[in-house]
């Protein structure tokens, strides 16, 4: 009971702060850096811009290992990694695309049955999450990125081999891939909350996004000349040379993002900094004496010193301290608790039905361009794919620079606090892509124009699906940045159930119903979907008001 109430007097403390509201940050100061620093502990501003932006989180000054004080090249050698790493883990799962045909032909099996190997490597993808991301939690992102990688590259030999002999060994090779690619969609967003602030977060987050939906385009683009020139084996072996060739520069240049030193907290007027750190201390006591935290809080550290910083070679050590805060059993259980939090159910379903159209386009373009009229071998299948790359680009746009003015304009309006509601205005963007893009693509195809009306249409339609992930995945890190790979779990696994159904039933119902009339349908479901963004922007607080107080986490995990 005393130890309930101690943890209550924390949650108090950071209730003041933070209005009751995970994701609620105070991001811009008014006055400008001058006043904030007198007015709240020196608090330290973005060095661009004219100075009235908050560092949110505020990096360590006591500990030079922080990955917030990182240089900007670094920053960006460690998320072009990343990227590259989920580049070729999306690259993995469409390729087959232009070569469905070949492989049905080789194997004595119908499309359908085709697309059921693209179903294991989703559902095993979404769901390998729930091994992998626990020990990212525990031991830190870099030995998941090394590990997960070259398991990876290991995977796509085995295909190589297996591919044109038969069936069963090839669709095992597949659900295995998806298993040991499982990370790729929640560890890269993890290492972009790791080491970039606040207002960085959504062009990076829309630069991961390009990288995974860009995966998907350029995949069966490239894959499709290299099965029509050489075979679908050759395919899977240029993939694993890219992935180990990645897997050098992983170890080089991925060093451990994950920090569990002490940093500053931003106070609001009339909260000293005594109190907050008296709760937060007495919260990791508590946590720890669980054996379970969020992995972001330490208490050991002197703040008085400098911790200095280590050396090239350290930094390359596979393994770093363990979380002493954070237990593996109750970890694993944390995905499952997030699945009751409103904001988080909203983002899966909006993020899976966005990447839904990735996996409906890779499974139906040769079903759809290879009979007449249009009579498309399997490299002109893959040019098809150029369209929803070019797309993708402007959707990173849309969604990373651009929906981040409206956000930073949102923000001073607001008299400097950031909401998280202030990204969705954008979602309207993306939802009136997906649909005119749908709507062109499908309307040509019915009517059997020429090939440039349904693959511009998948092009508008891309800007959307780019946009609505982009827009998903960043709304729910705002909320819950201390959650980040317990998140992406929960929406990496929701999100990979939706794709699984569409590679179950998508092919026999274009069979059955036509094209215009499947994409319509999947375009009214995107829709809906969206309309429920107006009832986030207005709500969304309120919702995560309750979710602070509703304090599930703890019923569920810590006790």
């Amino acid at each position: 009971m005393a130890k309930r109430t101690q943890i209550t007097q924390s949650e108090d403390a950071i209730e003041a702060i933070y209005v009751a509201a995970p994701g609620t940050e105070i991001l811009m100061d008014e006055e400008g850096s001058g006043a904030t620093e007198r007015r709240l502990n020196k608090l330290q501003h973005a060095k661009t811009g004219d100075g009235h932006i908050i560092l949110v989180p505020q990096p360590s000054t006591e500990n030079l290992n922080d990955p917030l004080l990182w240089s900007q090249f670094k920053k960006w050698s460690v998320l072009t990694n990343g990227v590259a790493y989920a580049f070729n883990g999306a690259v993995t799962g469409p390729m087959m695309a232009g070569g469905m045909i070949q492989l049905a032909e080789e194997f004595g099996v119908s499309l359908t049955y085709m697309s059921y190997a693209n179903g294991a490597t989703l559902i095993c993808q979404g769901f390998g999450n729930l091994l992998w991301m626990p020990f990212s939690i525990k031991y830190g992102r870099r030995p998941v990125y090394l590990a997960s990688n070259l398991l990876m590259g290991i995977a796509c030999i085995w295909l190589a081999v297996c591919a044109e002999k038969t069936y069963i060994p090839f669709i095992i090779g597949r659900a295995f891939l998806g298993l040991f690619e499982a990370p790729i969609e929640a560890i890269v967003p993890s290492t972009v909350t790791d080491i970039f602030y606040l207002h960085e977060r959504g062009e990076k987050i829309s630069v991961y996004g390009l990288g995974v939906l860009g995966g998907n385009s350029i995949g069966p683009l490239v894959s499709a000349y290299i099965i029509q020139s050489l075979s679908v084996r050759w395919a899977f072996f240029v993939i694993a040379i890219a992935i180990f060739i990645n897997q050098l520069t992983l170890i080089f240049y991925m060093p451990e993002t994950k920090f569990l030193g002490k940093r500053p907290q931003i106070l609001p007027p009339g909260v000293s900094e005594e109190t907050l750190e008296k709760s937060e201390t007495q919260y990791i006591e508590n946590a720890i004496s669980d054996g379970c935290g969020t992995g972001d809080e330490t208490g050991d550290t002197d703040l008085h010193s400098v911790i200095p910083k280590r050396s090239y070679l350290q930094n390359l050590s596979i393994f770093s301290h363990p979380d002493p805060t954070i237990n593996l059993r109750k970890t694993f259980f944390r995905p499952f608790v997030l699945m009751a939090y409103p904001t988080v159910i909203w983002s899966s379903v909006i993020y899976g039905l966005s990447l839904g159209w990735n996996v409906i386009l890779g499974a139906s373009v040769a079903q759809l361009f290879a009979p007449p009229p249009y009579l498309f071998r399997s490299g002109a299948q893959g040019l098809i794919f150029i369209s929803p790359f070019l797309g993708s680009l402007v959707g990173t746009y849309l969604c990373g620079p651009f929906a981040d003015r409206i956000a930073n304009w949102a923000t001073k309006r607001n008299h400097g606090v950031r909401e998280p509601e202030m990204r969705l205005p954008a979602c309207a963007i993306a939802a009136t892509f997906t649909f005119a893009g749908v709507l062109l693509s499908s309307l040509t195809y019915h009517a059997k124009t020429h090939w440039a009306g349904p693959i511009v249409g998948f092009g508008v339609l891309s800007v959307g699906a780019q946009m609505g992930a982009t827009l998903a995945m960043a709304y729910s890190l705002d909320c819950h940045k201390e959650l980040s790979g317990e998140l992406m779990v929960t929406i990496s696994c929701l999100k990979s159930l939706i794709a699984w159904i569409w590679t179950w039933v998508i092919n026999d119902w274009i069979a059955k119903d036509g094209l215009m009339i499947v994409f319509m349908t999947v375009a009214t479901v995107n829709t809906v979907a969206y309309l429920s963004t107006i009832l986030f922007y207005f709500k969304g607080k309120s919702l995560r008001i309750w979710i602070h107080r509703a304090n599930l986490f703890e019923k569920a995990v810590v006790k």
